[in-house]
């Protein structure tokens, strides 16, 4: 029996790290493509985030 382990607090901060990134490429006048295909991106956006 595997359960689904859900966290809303780290749902929000998903939500909100891929927000601030969109705002900052946008802003800084970046690649999108390239910015998001980097292997840290991942990381970026899961920072803060609790693990399950």
């Amino acid at each position: 029996d595997s359960s689904l382990h859900f966290s809303i607090a780290s749902f929000k901060r998903l939500a909100l790290n891929q927000h601030l990134l969109e705002l900052f490429i946008s802003m800084f006048e970046l690649e999108p493509t390239l910015i998001k295909s980097h292997p840290n991106y991942h990381n970026l956006c899961q920072y803060g985030a609790i693990n399950s």
